[in-house]
């Protein structure tokens, strides 16, 4: 009997072992197959599996409890209301409403008003004429805060505004037609792009331009060079030009261009013609700066075959060599051309000093192509 009990007793030690060892490699290692089937593995693996599970769950509901309840830098604490609670310094409900009534019904303030500027006013003395009146001067006084930037601005607000009687010439207000050239403050200029004096107590004058017959106020007559411009011939000038019309154009080469510059920008203004002291007193005989400007132009043109023709026109003792070189039609020019620059070259064209320059490009092969 003894020897029966201590059997069993080893038997059921060595059984009790035996379990010990096999929960544990379960425990250990839930996700491998226990090699012993008479034990319970897959119990032991959903149940860790439901430990892990809920290891994490209580985890992250600890992390967002600590965000909610971690404040933000300079900020205050944020903390969860509860039913029937108030939030420290919240007034009532109703309060609130009254005050967002209040705001409603209250009007938008007005904007304060800009103060007004001080006025700058300034006088204009204007040459006034009409035939059978004496010439004089009458004296505007404008508002600059109300008035444009140029001086054809502010004779556009007299005629506009104060007096309708006031005669003068404009159109592009560019500075590109020469329409409004006119005697502003003594220098020959344009009314478009003249700025006004900005000084106050210093009057603007203006005339029309100066030894030209005057038609009304400040309207000079420029008959009389406009018939002096039609005598330099200002076109194109070929020696077969019936045979030559509608077959080609008529080319150049870019240093023949270049010579043109200079030149072609003048706008008939008369700006310089009436600032020039030899046209001033030979204005009949004289052709002036801006004509001879302008001849000079289609002297050196390449295309041009009447050079010879041209330069002939010109050899006469009043209408090109009347200019001694005064170099006012350069210094009054609106558009910064050099009026005295191309009377030199003509004179030395006329004296053999110079030669015009054979065209780069030979306009006749062109035509010759196209017969």
């Amino acid at each position: 009997m003894l020897r029966l009990r201590s059997g069993l007793r080893l038997l059921e030690a060595s059984v009790r072992n035996h379990m010990t060892r096999t929960y544990g490699l379960a425990s250990a290692m839930p996700f491998v197959k226990a090699v012993n089937d008479d034990v319970d593995v897959v119990y032991c693996k959903k149940k860790d599996e439901n430990a892990g599970k809920d290891k994490l769950e209580k985890a992250a509901k600890a992390a967002t409890s600590e965000k909610l309840d971690k404040p933000k830098q300079g900020s205050q604490p944020v903390r969860m209301k509860k039913d029937g609670d108030k939030q420290v310094g919240e007034p009532p409900a109703k309060e609130v409403a009254a005050k967002d009534g209040d705001k409603k019904d209250e009007a938008p303030k007005a904007k304060p008003k800009p103060k007004p500027k001080e006025a700058r006013m300034k006088t204009f003395e204007i040459y006034r004429w009409k035939p059978g009146d004496e010439p004089k001067m009458q004296t505007f006084k404008l508002d600059l805060n109300k008035c444009g930037a140029m001086v054809l601005d502010a004779l556009i607000k007299i005629k506009s505004e104060v007096d309708a009687t006031l005669t003068f010439r404009r159109s592009c207000r560019e500075g590109i037609c020469g329409s409004c050239a006119m005697n502003i403050d003594g220098i020959n200029t344009l009314a478009c792009i003249q700025a006004i004096d900005t000084n106050v107590g210093r009057p603007c004058k203006i005339y029309p331009l100066p030894h030209l017959y005057v038609k009304r106020d400040l309207v000079p007559d420029m008959s009389q060079f406009y018939d002096q411009y039609r005598s330099i011939e200002p076109w194109l000038q070929r020696k077969d030009l019936d045979r030559e019309i509608g077959k080609a154009q008529y080319l150049q080469s870019l240093e023949d261009r270049n010579r043109l510059d200079g030149l072609y920008e003048c706008i008939l203004c008369a700006c310089c013609q009436t600032a020039c002291p030899s046209y001033w007193w030979n204005s009949e005989k004289y052709l002036g700066p801006a004509v001879l400007m302008q001849a000079y132009r289609w002297v050196i043109d390449s295309r041009d075959e009447a050079t010879d023709h041209r330069l002939c026109q010109l050899m006469d003792p009043w209408k090109l060599y009347r200019c001694h070189t005064i170099l006012n039609c350069t210094n009054t020019c609106p558009k910064n051309l050099n009026p005295a620059m191309a009377i030199i070259q003509l004179k030395q064209l006329l004296a053999g000093m110079k030669k015009k320059p054979k065209p780069k490009l030979q306009t006749d092969l062109l035509f010759q192509n196209q017969m």
